[in-house]
């Protein structure tokens, strides 16, 4: 391997580390600042809609926005816009100040989130091996770490304080990409091509699987430190810890994901991870208490860590000669259930209870799993693509 190229494999490992950085800071302190700002759980329910929503359609304008900035470009613009993005939302106050900061966080994670990935799929491509699964592994990492900072400093110091300490791998990636990163250039705007046909319903069937699977992990990210907190006011400083085991778990899963996959096969994998991630999802419904709740989380990280990768490696197989465009596709499908079933958690919590969300969470698993059969029983006739 060359040195240029370890250095950006260095580089984009770093910048995964920064983005789950912002994202465990910010929702470690969620309880703090949901309480802090007066929102209730039916209002925070609409912001996860909302933001997800702004999510999904900064990562659609990739496109657009490639056509006039490389990726080194963006990722140096979006890693400090990130960083400004989360002080704001450490500072918020009021309901109309938690909305709009959140809405800047999740537009900035959603264009981070894009371009480190397509930079990340060029980088793993001249270093001739797999390490996608790799990356993902250290933003799992960091998002656990950073939650507990989160919520330890928002409890015990301040809110704020968070992003003193955030700022050191957001550093570090920025320069790291500043100085091993290469400019590729902007794609400009290309003729349009011979399309290859794509099996839209079978996309559809995995777009829809990896929607409510992304949902499940973004309510048990977003909702883990409130449901810890209610359980225990008195260890609101730690309630940080369920997103911690359940990053943790997920993330020494991802590092050995790639060889589980070769050696089990896609499908065998998913269908044990969900079965694990409902059985997690169940007993989060039932209120077992602080620590059982804690350690749940650590059943739901290893549970939904591989499905993501899973579905959108068979849509890929689907159509080896336009993967980028099965995976869109498949991509733009999965996010309706992320964008309107937030709002049905919020529902459900003000309605019912915390608890509540998390055992929706269990039927959308299982809804997941239902639907990835589905998606194999169609491929089944297409041995490469099932494979």
């Amino acid at each position: 391997m060359a040195e240029s190229e370890k250095k950006a494999h260095l580089a984009i490992y770093l910048t995964f580390a920064a983005f789950g950085a912002i994202v465990g800071t910010h929702v470690g302190s969620f309880p703090v600042l949901v309480e802090r700002a007066g929102l209730t759980p039916f209002q925070f329910g609409v912001a996860g809609s909302l933001g997800m929503l702004m999510n999904i359609g900064c990562m659609g304008l990739g496109g657009v926005i490639n056509r006039f900035a490389s990726h080194r470009t963006v990722l140096l613009i979006v890693i400090p816009a990130a960083a400004v993005a989360l002080l704001g939302a450490l500072l918020a106050q009021s309901v109309t100040g938690f909305f709009v900061s959140f809405l800047l966080v999740n537009a900035c994670l959603g264009t981070m989130d894009l371009f480190m990935n397509a930079e990340a799929s060029l980088v793993e491509h001249e270093l001739g091996r797999p390490v996608f699964s790799t990356y993902h592994g250290s933003a799992t990492y960091t998002v656990a770490v950073f939650a507990v900072v989160g919520s330890l400093c928002s409890v015990l110091l301040a809110p704020w304080f968070g992003i003193v300490l955030v700022a050191v791998p957001l550093a570090l990636a920025w320069a790291a990409v500043y100085s091993h990163v290469a400019d590729r250039g902007t794609v400009g705007r290309k003729a349009a091509h011979g399309k290859a046909p794509l099996p839209f319903g079978i996309l559809t069937i995995i777009g829809l699987a990896a929607g409510f699977n992304v949902t499940c992990e973004v309510a048990a990210i977003q909702w883990s430190g409130q449901l810890l907190a209610k359980i225990a006011p008195d260890l609101a400083a730690i309630s940080g810890l369920g997103l911690a085991f359940y990053g943790i778990c997920g993330g020494t899963i991802r590092m050995f994901g790639d060889a589980l996959r070769g050696r089990f096969g896609d499908f065998r994998v998913m269908l044990t991870s969900l079965v694990v991630a409902i059985a997690g999802f169940t007993g989060l419904g039932t209120a077992p208490g602080f620590w059982l709740s804690a350690f749940a989380f650590a059943a739901v990280g290893f549970g939904l860590a591989l499905i993501f990768p899973c579905l959108f490696a068979l849509a890929g197989r689907l159509v080896p000669s336009a993967r980028a465009a099965a995976m869109s596709y498949a991509a733009f499908v999965g996010g309706v259930p992320r964008v309107f079933l937030p709002w049905l958690l919020g529902m459900l919590a003000t309605g019912q209870s915390v608890n509540a969300v998390f055992g929706a969470c269990a039927v959308f698993a299982a809804c997941g799993l239902a639907l990835i059969a589905l998606a194999y029983g169609r491929a089944g006739a297409n041995r490469n693509a099932a494979a």
